[in-house]
């Protein structure tokens, strides 16, 4: 009976162990694969020059000292636009004391792809200063959320990779279905005027795709809003840098919002 009583002990003691690293593991998976959250802080302010509604990214992450970065970054970024708005409200209205109607200025934010390797993500800025229409501005966060890096549309590309001219021959022929779609001749300039990308032009990450846009004016008239051009993984996956490779087109867990 003792025998029996020592074997019982000792399959317990073997289960409860099994049990604590199971759930060791499962946590460590857990954590490991985990999508960052995006959550949302609102700030109003109004004064007799301005009123602002800002909506500012609130990442919530395993790796808490880069969910700190980011989101310091993302709030300073959002709180200097809004204090250059303010400057430039109270000396539109020294120079014009009688102007009826306030700055507008708002602020958001949308996630274009988020998994435990990658967050894209644009700050959409908007300002209403008087006039037929206000101005927007998109701002893109690429980041690497395994170091917490920002990345830029060059350093995804291998050095000696010919990524520039790769990219603005699609994009040019982008503009030319563009162009027949509009009735327009398919070289012609009139909705838009592309030549070339820059080292650290906008982009986006959605899918298996990158997104390269344009602000307002940049290439086009204002009706022409905010010009993207989708650009698809078989046209880049050999020009690209192993490491960012794997972070754009990894999609276990991927969410596009």
């Amino acid at each position: 009976m003792k025998k029996l009583t020592t074997i019982i002990v000792l399959i317990a003691g073997i289960l409860i162990v099994s049990i604590c690293n199971f759930n060791t593991v499962r946590e460590a998976f857990e954590l490991n694969t985990r999508n960052a959250a995006v959550d949302s802080k609102v700030i109003n302010k109004e004064n007799k020059y301005i009123k602002s509604e800002l909506k500012i990214p609130k990442l919530v992450m395993n790796n808490k000292e880069i969910e700190r970065i980011l989101n310091k970054k993302f709030e300073s970024d959002i709180m200097n636009f809004y204090n250059t708005s303010v400057k430039e409200a109270e000396s539109y209205f020294d120079d014009f004391p009688d102007a009826e109607n306030k700055f507008v200025i708002s602020s958001d934010y949308e996630v274009k792809k988020s998994n435990n390797k990658v967050l894209s993500m644009l700050i959409k800025y908007y300002k209403y200063s008087g006039g037929a229409h206000g101005t927007y501005e998109y701002i893109p966060y690429n980041v690497d959320l395994t170091s917490g890096g920002i990345f830029t549309l060059k350093d995804l590309f291998n050095e000696n990779s010919n990524y520039k001219v790769v990219l603005e021959d699609e994009i040019k022929k982008q503009i030319i279905q563009l162009n027949k779609e509009q009735n327009l001749p398919k070289n012609s300039t009139q909705l838009y005027a592309f030549n070339e990308i820059k080292d650290n032009q906008k982009f986006y990450i959605v899918d298996d795709t990158i997104v390269i846009f344009f602000d307002l004016y940049e290439i086009a008239p204002y009706v022409a809003g905010v010009p993207e051009f989708i650009i698809k993984k078989e046209l880049i996956n050999t020009l690209l840098i192993p490491k960012y490779k794997e972070i754009i087109f990894y999609s276990s867990k991927a969410t596009t919002v």
